[in-house]
């Protein structure tokens, strides 16, 4: 590993070519740019999750995007002689789709952690891994961009990579 850091930031510019100009710059400078188009645009799972080794416990959050099926009663309604609108809710059933960002949060030993800390964060346009090893090595990459119109937006790139302490 050696020691480096590389940040960008670039405005009014489209995803191809804030991307480009990181790989350029990245190529430049001798790091490695691994993230492609196509998994930054739409990667596998929307998620993060992160975990610190606080006192020999490793203190852990997670958050990811759930589409779960619900049931409900169907509304309707009906206009009295006076012009009013009643709404009630009928016997029948129907079903409907609710996506939710859930948060968990929870406790484990540190015993078996494999760094001191570690996040990784995988959203559309949004992606960001940190390491933080026992030795005090670090390796840090954060990619994200942000529309601003339909074809153009704003971009920021970091990454650093630091030797044992």
């Amino acid at each position: 590993m050696a020691n480096y850091s590389i940040e960008i930031e670039r405005n009014n510019v489209t995803l191809a070519q804030f991307l480009r100009y990181v790989r350029q710059q990245c190529e430049r400078k001798g790091i490695d740019f691994g993230i492609d188009r196509e998994s930054f645009e739409k990667p596998l799972s929307e998620s993060s999750y992160g975990y610190t080794v606080i006192n020999g416990e490793k203190k852990c959050h997670s958050a990811e995007y759930r589409t779960s099926t619900h049931l409900r009663r169907k509304l309707a309604s009906y206009e009295t002689q006076k012009g009013f609108v009643h709404y009630y809710y009928t016997d029948e059933l129907e079903e409907y789709q609710k996506t939710e960002l859930c948060h968990y949060d929870w406790t484990e030993p540190g015993a078996n952690a494999p760094c001191r800390a570690e996040t990784c964060k995988t959203f559309p346009y949004d992606y960001h891994t940190y390491i933080l090893n026992f030795d005090g090595s670090m390796y840090n990459e954060i990619c994200e961009f942000t529309f601003d119109d339909e074809k153009t937006g704003h971009g920021y790139y970091y990454q650093a990579n630091r030797d044992a302490e």
